[in-house]
C-alpha cells in the first residue's frame, strides 16, 4: 500500500508534510528552554532520566510514575525543552472533552449540531489544552526556580547551584519560562492539526507515536539491562509479544462485526419490481477500545498494602466499562422503529418490539464476547511484566506504558491506512467521475 502511495503526487505531498511535521515536533522536544542551566541535570549523582527511571530512584519515587510522564510528555519535562509538555495537554483537554459531553446540555447540543458544532468543541478544546499547558507551566516554574527539581520527574539540580542561569533570574525570566511553555503546547496543537487536515492520520495519534519511538525504547533496554543475565534477552522478547498480540487483539475485536440480514417486502414501482434488496444491520462490540484501560491501569501503580485488590478492581473497570459501551450504541428501540418505517425486517422476527428485544440480545452476547477480549488486551502487559517479578518495581516500565504504545500504534495505523486507501480510490477514479 505504502508503495503505490508514493506512485501518487498528492500522497508524497501528504507524507512529506507529515515527516517534516514530526521532525519539527521532535526537535523541539529536544530544543532547551532559554534561561536554564541544560547540562545541570546531567551533573554527577543526578540520572537526566535518560532511561526512565534512574531519576526516580535519586529521587526517591516510583520510577513507574516518572516512566509514565517521560512517557506523556516524550521526556521534554525531563529535558526542560521548549515543548516541555508534548503531547499531555491536548490529550488531557480531550480526555475531560469526552467526559463532560454527556454531563453538560451545551456541550450535547453543540456536538448534535453537525460540522458547525464539531468546530466550536474543537476550538474550545484547543483553548482548554492551552489553559491546562499554562497551569502547568506555573507548576513547573515554581518548582525550577523554587526548589531547583523538575515536578513529576523526581530530577533536581545538584547541591545549591539551581537551574536557572543567572541573567534569568528574576521575574521577568520566570514569566519568559511560562510564556515559552505555553506557547510550545500551542505549535503542538498547530502541529497536530496541520498534519490531521494536509497530512496522513490524525495529527495527535502521530504526534504520540513519535513520542513513544523516542522514549519506549530505552525504557525496554533499562529494564533488559537492570534484570540483567539471561533474563535480560526474555524482557524484551515478552515486551516485544505482548505489545503484537495485544495490538492485533485490539484491531480484531475493534473492526469485528455482525451482520444481522435483513429483507424488504417486493414493492412494484411502475412495471418494475423492487426488493428484496440484501442488507444488514452490523452489530460491533469493541468500539470502546483502550478507553478505560490505560485510566484503570494506574491503579497498578498504587503501592501495597492496597495491593492485592488492585489488580480484581482492574479487571472488573475494565470489563465493565467495555460491556456497558457495547450496550449504549446503537439504541435497539430506535433501530427497530426505523427498519419498520422502511419496511425492512429480520427474517423470522417479526417487526417492532420483537425485533428490538433480538437486536438487545444479539448486541448483549457480542458485548460480552468483545469486552472479554478486551480484557484479555488488558491482563496481557501485566502478565508479560511478571516475567521480571519483584524487581519490576524499579523500572518505569509498566501495564500503562504498554497500553499507551498499543493504544497509539492502533489508533494511528487504521486512520492511516484508511486514509491512504481512499486517497488512492479519489486518485484511480478521479478521472473518471468528472
Amino acid at each position: 500500500m505504502l508503495a503505490r502511495a508514493l506512485r501518487v503526487p498528492a500522497l508524497r505531498k501528504r507524507l512529506l508534510l507529515t515527516v517534516l511535521a514530526v521532525v519539527l515536533f521532535r526537535l523541539g522536544q529536544n530544543l532547551p528552554l532559554p534561561g536554564l542551566r541544560a547540562d545541570a541535570l546531567e551533573a554527577p549523582g543526578v540520572d537526566a532520566g535518560g532511561g526512565g527511571g534512574g531519576g526516580g530512584e535519586a529521587a526517591g519515587g516510583d520510577p513507574r510514575l516518572y516512566g509514565l510522564v517521560e512517557l506523556l510528555t516524550g521526556d521534554g519535562l525531563g529535558e526542560l525543552s521548549v515543548l516541555t509538555f508534548g503531547i499531555l495537554p491536548a490529550l488531557a483537554a480531550r480526555l475531560v472533552a469526552d467526559l463532560a459531553g454527556p454531563l453538560i446540555p451545551r456541550v450535547r447540543l453543540l456536538a448534535a449540531s453537525g460540522e458547525d458544532g464539531a468546530a466550536v468543541l474543537a476550538r474550545r478544546t484547543r483553548w482548554l489544552a492551552v489553559l491546562l499547558a499554562a497551569v502547568l507551566g506555573v507548576v513547573v516554574t515554581t518548582g525550577v526556580y523554587g526548589d531547583g527539581c523538575v515536578p513529576l520527574t523526581g530530577l533536581c539540580a545538584p547541591g545549591e547551584s539551581g537551574l536557572v542561569q543567572e541573567r534569568a533570574d528574576g521575574p521577568l525570566g520566570a514569566l519568559t519560562l511560562l510564556a515559552c511553555m505555553t506557547a510550545g503546547a500551542a505549535v503542538v496543537l498547530w502541529l497536530s492539526g496541520l498534519i490531521t487536515a494536509r497530512g496522513i492520520g490524525e495529527g495527535l495519534s502521530v504526534l504520540l507515536v513519535a513520542q513513544l519511538a523516542a522514549v519506549v525504547p530505552s525504557q525496554v533496554a533499562d529494564a533488559a539491562r537492570e534484570t540483567g543475565g539471561a533474563r535480560a534477552a526474555l524482557v524484551v522478547l515478552a515486551v516485544v509479544l505482548a505489545l503484537v498480540v495485544m495490538t492485533v487483539l485490539a484491531v480484531l475485536v475493534g473492526q469485528a462485526e455482525r451482520r444481522i440480514p435483513l429483507q424488504r417486502a417486493k414493492r412494484m414501482i411502475g412495471r418494475h419490481p423492487l426488493g428484496p434488496a440484501p442488507t444488514y444491520v452490523p452489530v460491533r462490540g469493541g468500539q470502546g477500545g483502550f478507553g478505560m484501560m490505560i485510566p484503570a491501569s494506574l491503579l497498578l501503580l498504587v503501592p501495597a498494602p492496597a495491593g492485592p485488590w488492585l489488580l480484581p478492581g482492574y479487571v472488573l473497570l475494565v470489563l465493565g466499562h467495555a460491556w456497558l459501551r457495547a450496550g449504549t450504541k446503537p439504541d435497539a428501540v430506535e433501530v427497530a422503529q426505523r427498519l419498520k418505517r422502511s419496511g425492512m425486517f429480520v427474517p423470522g422476527i417479526p417487526m417492532g418490539r420483537q425485533t428490538a428485544q433480538y437486536l438487545a440480545y444479539v448486541r448483549s452476547r457480542i458485548g460480552l464476547a468483545a469486552a472479554l477480549c478486551m480484557t484479555v488486551v488488558a491482563l496481557l502487559p501485566v502478565a508479560a511484566l511478571m516475567v521480571l517479578d519483584g524487581p519490576a518495581e524499579r523500572f518505569a516500565l509498566s501495564a500503562t506504558t504498554l497500553l499507551i504504545v498499543a493504544s497509539g500504534a492502533v489508533g494511528t495505523a487504521l486512520p492511516a491506512a484508511r486514509q491512504l486507501e481512499s486517497l488512492g480510490a479519489q486518485h484511480a477514479y478521479g478521472p473518471i467521475l468528472r
